[in-house]
């Protein structure tokens, strides 16, 4: 096959797999990835617990996911389901669809870290995920790249990993959208993001682009799994945590710096989305 993004990608009716291990001796830590053809087969998996994260693309074919729960999910062409380590489930495949699958896959510890910064959501078991040709030419080089690699190769391509992973939630989660739209959100990040010892006016914002505020608070919540309000607060403190990194800087100034109206609103705020107080955090204590 050839690659390139205006190249067709033509799938083949054989198995291309790669998984490669990490860690220490007993480690369950790896990243793989993989296209399966898996045409004539009926029952995929039964009761499967499987000890690593998977999330399977649906290329072509028919079939249904069973939950831990029992309830079925139908699969079809564009349907994306996930593997939840140790987490029991079964699927199965109409015989006769000539299924065709891509996966990837990451270890427990990886899933865990990459749930937590939401760039796995793991909320529904199945979903749909928008397919094309450049996306499956991206899972395809990162195949060849895991078989091929050096082992000191490998922590770039945990990032390729992720990158992929990302993507494809990025696509299962966010809405439709035109490049108009895109480009909305990549605004509102930037005034979300910047000019905290200012008002925020949201409703002025979504007049002056054109969208009302609830679309806008779902497409937003969609794309970043917060709220904009919740990504402002994160932004504002991601910034405080930077400056507490300089001591020269008194918490009083920074509190100002960021539009708090005192230094105990900002400590109350700090120490409820951190942990522990802006003082504390720039000596390395924690309370």
């Amino acid at each position: 096959m050839l690659n390139g993004k205006n190249t067709p990608f033509v799938l083949q009716k054989r198995s291309d797999v790669a998984f490669r291990s990490m860690g220490g001796a007993g480690s369950r830590e790896g990243i793989g990835a993989g296209f399966m053809y898996k045409g004539g087969v009926s029952v995929d998996n039964v009761n499967l617990r499987f000890p690593r994260y998977v999330l399977v693309a649906v290329i072509k074919g028919r079939g249904y996911y069973v939950d831990d729960h029992g309830e079925k999910y139908p699969l079809g062409p564009g349907s994306c389901f996930q593997r939840l380590p140790l987490k029991s489930h079964s699927n199965y495949i109409d015989p006769d669809s000539e299924w065709s699958e891509f996966y990837l896959e990451a270890g427990p510890l990886l899933y865990q870290a990459l749930s937590s910064m939401l760039v796995i959501r793991a909320g529904s078991p199945v979903s749909s995920l928008p397919l094309d040709d450049e996306l499956k030419w991206q899972v395809w080089d990162f195949i060849k790249a895991l078989r091929a690699a050096d082992e000191d190769m490998l922590p770039e391509l945990v990032s390729r990993c992720v990158g992929l992973l990302g993507e494809c939630h990025r696509r299962m989660h966010a809405p439709p959208e035109t490049k108009e739209r895109a480009l909305v959100f990549e605004e509102a990040c930037r005034v979300l993001g910047s000019d905290f010892d200012q008002h925020c006016d949201l409703n002025k914002f979504c007049r002056k682009y054109g969208v009302g505020y609830e679309y806008f608070r779902k497409m937003f919540k969609a794309r970043c799994g917060i709220s904009p309000w919740q990504y402002r607060v994160r932004r504002r403190l991601d910034l405080a945590c930077g400056m507490l990194g300089s001591p020269d800087i008194p918490i009083a100034e920074i509190a100002a710096k960021l539009g708090y109206s005192s230094p105990y609103e900002f400590s109350a705020q700090f120490k409820r989305y951190i942990g522990t107080s802006p003082l504390h955090f720039r000596e390395g204590k924690r309370d």
